[in-house]
């Protein structure tokens, strides 16, 4: 008996020890990390700022989805029906589209204007994109009519969508054909897939939802491989994510639905492109409960609008 509470010391001890470690990174910027999330377990908005606490805030927002820099110093976020815009420093409310009900995702395109996505939406049965510009007038209206689910969209270097699409990703032309698709790998429950980006490589990295990784395909569709863990952050369901200029990537590993999973898990991974966990963020308990969404914000011109480029990462439009 003795000896097995010390085998299960020692085991906790390692655990912790790899946690710290992986939290502690070589040049010493992530002690000014300045981040924006999405609390969908509270639904609010939080900015932090690790060297400056007392910036932080914490403000009620609207259900919904996604979030991403518009730029003006603002950030946009998707609603269930169409977007806000915040003010990121303070969280102000500086504009918004309420006449979409139905919305399930919003997102800015390099073009200026906002593509918004539904489901079995404005007439249309499957998957619908419907573009508006800075008039809030429709553009063009594409539809994907064989889906029968949908979270979020990015738009490709050559003017396609990624689309998840609970255990598939797609990527669907302007002419609402499809160009390419994966089928994530197996799971035990419907994986509700998240975010999906290109990479410089031709494959596409997508945050598996449920699967509590990343999964990685080829230009075939073809599975190449997936990280995740170490067990001790508790990974649940990996949802919106950020390439960095560095290339590693950032994800949120949410918890739940509703307000008490603030002690649950470790929320904000980053991870390098190896499969190495190289820095984490534990969430207040007292603050959050369930993150969905993250942008870091370091080095970043907030004046601008951020798209992804051509390796996936974010950057200026």
């Amino acid at each position: 008996m003795k000896k097995n509470v010390t085998t299960s010391l020692f085991s906790a001890l390692l655990l912790l020890f790899y946690l710290h470690c992986a939290a502690q990174p070589s040049n010493g910027s992530y002690a000014s990390r300045q981040m924006l999330l999405r609390d969908e377990g509270l639904s609010k908005l939080n900015y932090i700022d690790l060297a400056h606490p007392e910036r932080n805030y914490f403000v009620a927002v609207p259900a919904g989805r996604d979030l991403q820099l518009i730029g003006q110093g603002r950030v946009m976020i998707g609603t269930g029906k169409g977007y806000e815009e915040r003010d990121i420093k303070t969280g102000a409310k500086v504009a918004e589209l309420t006449t979409y009900d139905g919305t399930i995702a919003a997102r800015r395109l390099r073009n200026g204007h906002t593509m918004l996505v539904g489901l079995n939406w404005q007439g249309k049965k499957g998957i619908v994109l419907l573009e508006l510009d800075q008039n809030q007038t429709v553009q063009r209206t594409i539809n994907y009519p064989d889906f029968t689910y949908v979270r979020l969209i990015r738009e490709t270097a050559d003017g396609n969508f990624l689309l998840t699409s609970n255990d598939r990703v797609i990527e669907g032309k302007p002419d609402g054909s499809i160009a390419w698709q994966a089928q994530l790998t197996k799971q035990d429950k419907a994986q509700h897939a998240w975010q999906a980006q290109r990479l410089g490589n031709g494959n596409t990295l997508v945050s598996g939802g449920y699967s509590a990784n990343f999964q990685q395909f080829d230009k075939k569709g073809s599975f190449v491989d997936s990280l995740s863990g170490p067990p001790v952050v508790n990974p649940h369901f990996f949802s919106g994510f950020q390439i960095l200029k560095n290339g590693n990537w950032v994800v949120a590993n949410w918890q739940g639905h509703g307000p008490e999973h603030g002690a649950s898990g470790t929320q904000i991974l980053e991870y390098s492109p190896a499969g190495k966990l190289v820095w984490s963020w534990k969430q207040d308990a007292k603050q959050q409960s369930s993150i969905q969404g993250v942008l870091v914000l370091d080095g970043l011109d907030l004046n601008r609008l951020h798209v992804e480029d051509a390796q996936g990462r974010l950057v200026s439009n």
